[in-house]
């Protein structure tokens, strides 16, 4: 960045022609930081391919690859296979593309908005983009400032950098003062000239010296990680023990005789059916069922006002033990009001006023210079002091118009508010009387009015953290403009209110079990107010951040362990807290706007940034971006992280169940002298084809009140919970009990071994749709039967079409003979009643062992 005497000898003061605009573009570059270098989409795209659950598909397609080496054949098992890998992958990588455009979009908004600059010698309004070093911008309130540089003309200039130090109050800046891009000018006019533009500016130094890297393993990650593992060493066990057991079986009745051709094919068969256990072990379909959650929780949680940046974290911000927030914007509007007043109403002051409160009316609307701007929601921004918006709005809500009133009594003369004088005046003409209208601060104003006014009711507001601002008024006799001998008129209360929400929201996360705290850089007393005004202050310790920075690191966990509150909290202070309560075990998301929130949201396991007020570099680091910048938008995320984390429990137990039934089965089957139960285009039917049409069933389920209900998933805890193992341990042990049945008498129907093999195939297949009813009440409860997810009926209807067309029709590939329909409803009845009624039984079970206290909720 160039200094004030360097600019001023590079540009002049004068403003830039337009040629040496486009000179200066060229030499110093646009306004415009280059975002950060992203991977081609071929890396993006094979980043997918790091699961763990994808690795064993892989290596099984190796496998299969063998096979069909050796065999001649199985050249469908590998397409099977790959088709569920890439689908899987792609679904993923489609979402996270989309996600991305929509971020990049959302950021170019900013670099289109409207800036007025002096260029050949007049005003012109050019885009922020369009801004060069040298450039004369003209600054007003409500501004943004678009670049790096100095302040040559200031009246009351007053900037919002809390971007860069997080602090809530405007700074006043001076002429030959410094202002950055990303701040904002909330009072006073004034012109700058730039210095710095794009990556030269402070912002975007940080953002290029920053990186942004995710390589944070999230909790979702690390517990597939483990049950990849698990699901290996089950595969692998089941392959060894039945080549082996198959080997001495051989040996015995004399299929395995020493090195020749009999044995040799002998061997073959064995190794082959231990690949088919390898691959019916693996979960075919839960990348599948992880793409789909977190695609449909994506979807739903942007109509629910999160951009979700990074796939996984709709599952992290479930997880989320502890939130960390930033106060300004997130917990309150951002807005100043006015929330107590001396007066009970503002009133029309008609000519004359004739009363205390139309004195305050009269003085609020005249004596100011804040406009207010009409959105599109139907809400007022102020344009210039946040104090003095307040009170237009107070009006406002009154049905009082300012702008009518300033039209009526133009000011004759008006002196600004000033940081020494601390009161505004304004001298105003009342039906031929010359009024002296004044604000300020009430200490001050007391001491200039006759008689001096009771102060308490003004302590009363400030005890409540509120700014106050007192209104008194004189009748100009003669030459006397002096602002002494004033008349009291009462005052007013003003501060930045909660959102109507958070209360509610605040109250919500912690019955989750999810503690929130509050950073910010108020004072303590400011800070204790809201936090206590919104829940979040429930016993816990109130500490400064310089406080808390002093601490040894042992401390510093100690104290983030039993912290609510941190004020006067600097940026670096929020970055050591996260790390403090990641060393407790804590899943932390950080909420954050401005640059100096970066490394927080860096390191924390889910960042969320403001998608209105935050920074081009904050939203880079976050993971979801909030777009109303709101705390109850966090609860709606938690609460769809919640569902899609149920959603994966519910699919695994689906299809473990049937997983652990099929490979028990291969291997006891041969081993008691039943036919193989299974051909491998029936494996194929049932791992990849048909687990993948239950993933879309069983992740497309609704969340319900529930899920807020209870404590987070410790970041530890296995995804296979108690519930599930036994859930699946039992109905398995039931399906590989009643299918041996069936291939050993064919009591369920079937005089041939076709007919007894398509029974047994028939009713296996149903009995899995049956019990994914008892998947959608993993929880104890079953949902909103059809309205809580009408896409499960559909598709699971489909499946059983699909499976009655196989029995009927699928001779010739899956080796099947027709049933009657006799057998089909024998089958329908055998295969729905005990898996429905076991279903039920583990789950009265487990609710008296909950209800006991014995096991905890959620397992």
């Amino acid at each position: 960045m160039f200094t004030l005497d360097e600019i001023r000898e590079y540009a002049g003061v004068d403003g830039l022609t337009s040629p040496a605009a486009e000179e200066s573009r060229k030499k110093y570059g646009a306004n415009v930081m280059t975002p950060p270098e992203r991977e081609p989409l071929w890396k993006q795209y094979l980043k997918n391919f790091d699961s763990p659950i994808i690795k064993i598909l892989l290596f099984a397609v190796m496998i299969s690859a063998v096979v069909s080496v050796l065999e001649g054949s199985g050249l469908l098992d590998i397409l099977a296979i790959l088709a569920a890998i890439l689908l899987a992958t792609g679904i993923s990588f489609c979402n996270e593309y989309r996600s991305s455009r929509e971020f990049d979009v959302l950021n170019a908004r900013r670099d289109d908005v409207a800036v007025r600059v002096i260029r050949d010698s007049h005003p012109k309004v050019v885009r922020s983009r369009d801004i060069v070093v040298g450039d004369l911008i003209l600054l007003e309130a409500g501004d943004a400032i678009p670049g790096d540089g100095w302040l040559l003309a200031s009246n009351g200039i007053f900037c919002d950098e809390s971007a860069f130090t997080g602090e809530s109050e405007p700074a006043h800046k001076e002429i030959g003062e410094k202002v950055f891009k990303g701040s904002f000018v909330t009072d006073g006019k004034g012109r700058m000239i730039a210095a710095a533009v794009g990556d030269a500016t402070g912002m975007g130094v940080i953002a290029a010296a920053l990186g942004i890297d995710h390589s944070t393993r999230t909790p979702l990650e690390s517990k597939l990680e483990n049950l990849a593992g698990r699901i290996s060493e089950f595969g692998y066990v089941m392959a060894i023990l039945i080549c082996s057991t198959l080997i001495i079986r051989g040996i015995l009745v004399g299929d395995v005789t020493g090195f020749n051709v009999a044995t040799a094919n002998h061997v073959l068969s064995y190794f082959m059916l231990a690949v088919v256990i390898i691959v019916a072990a693996v979960p075919e379909g839960l990348p599948m069922s992880v793409a789909l959650s977190l695609s449909l929780a994506m979807r739903k949680m942007t109509r629910a006002n999160c951009l979700v940046r990074r796939l996984v974290a709709c599952e992290t911000i479930g997880s989320a033990t502890t939130i960390c927030t930033d106060k300004t914007g997130t917990l309150t509007k951002n807005q100043m009001e006015v929330a107590g007043a001396s007066v009970t109403s503002p009133t029309l002051p008609g000519p004359v006023p004739a009363s205390a409160a139309a004195w305050i009316t009269l003085n609020a609307a005249v004596n100011g210079t804040a406009h207010l701007e009409e959105q599109e929601d139907g809400r007022a921004r102020a344009i210039g002091n946040s104090t003095e918006g307040a009170l237009l709005r107070w009006l406002r809500a009154h049905a009082i118009d300012y702008r009518q009133l300033r039209d009526e009594h133009p000011a004759c003369r008006q002196i600004l508010f000033d940081g020494k004088r601390k009161r505004m005046s304004t001298v105003v003409d009342l039906d031929g009387r010359r009024i002296l209208l004044v604000k300020g601060a009430p200490e001050i104003l007391s001491g200039l009015c006759m008689p001096a006014p009771n102060l308490h009711g003004v302590e009363t507001l400030a005890s409540r953290t509120m700014r106050t601002l007192a209104f008194a008024h004189k009748e100009i006799t003669g030459d006397d403009e002096s602002e002494t001998g004033l008349l009291w008129d009462g005052y007013v209360g003003i501060r930045d209110p909660l959102r109507d929400d958070v209360a509610q929201s605040v109250t919500r996360c912690q019955h989750a079990g999810i503690r929130v705290r509050m950073v910010t850089g108020d004072t303590p007393a400011t800070a204790h107010a809201v936090a206590s005004e919104a829940g979040i202050l429930r016993g816990g310790t109130v500490i400064t951040g310089r406080e808390f920075r002093e601490l040894p690191a042992e401390g510093q966990v100690a104290a983030a362990a039993s912290l609510d509150v941190m004020a006067r909290a600097e940026p670096m202070d929020k970055l050591l807290l996260v790390q403090a309560l990641q060393e407790t075990g804590a899943v932390v998301a950080v909420t954050g706007d401005g640059t100096n929130d970066v490394p927080a949201l860096r390191r924390a396991d889910v960042g969320l940034a403001m998608g209105i007020a935050g920074t081009d570099v904050a939203r880079e680091a976050s993971d979801i971006i909030l777009l109303d910048d709101s705390f109850a938008s966090i609860t709606s995320a938690v609460w769809w992280g919640r569902s899609l984390y149920e959603n994966i429990q519910r699919f695994l137990i689906f299809q473990l169940t049937i997983n652990f039934s099929i490979c028990i089965l291969v291997l006891a089957a041969p081993l008691l002298g039943y036919p193989e139960p299974f051909t491998i285009i029936e494996i194929l039917w049932v791992n990849i084809i048909m687990d993948t049409l239950a993933a879309l069933a069983l992740c497309s389920e609704a969340p319900h009140p529930g899920l807020l209900d209870r404590s987070p998933i410790l970041r530890d805890a296995p995804i296979i919970t108690p519930f599930m193992a036994v859930s699946i341990a039992v109905t398995g042990t039931f399906l590989v009990v009643a299918g041996l049945l069936q291939l050993s008498t064919g009591f369920l129907g079937g005089q041939t071994d076709a007919e007894i093999a398509s029974v047994f195939f028939a009713a296996f297949i149903i009995a899995a749709v049956i019990n994914g009813f008892n998947c959608r009440a993993m929880d104890g409860r079953m949902p909103a039967f059809f309205s809580g997810n009408p896409t499960f009926f559909f598709v699971m209807s489909g499946i059983v079409v699909i499976q009655v067309l196989i029995i009927q029709f699928g001779e010739s590939i899956f080796g099947t003979v027709p049933l009657t329909v006799a057998e089909w409803v024998t089958i329908a009845i055998a295969a729905a009643v005990p898996v429905l009624v076991l279903g039920f039984l583990i789950r009265s079970a487990f609710a008296c062992h909950r209800a006991s206290g014995k096991i905890p909720a959620g397992s």
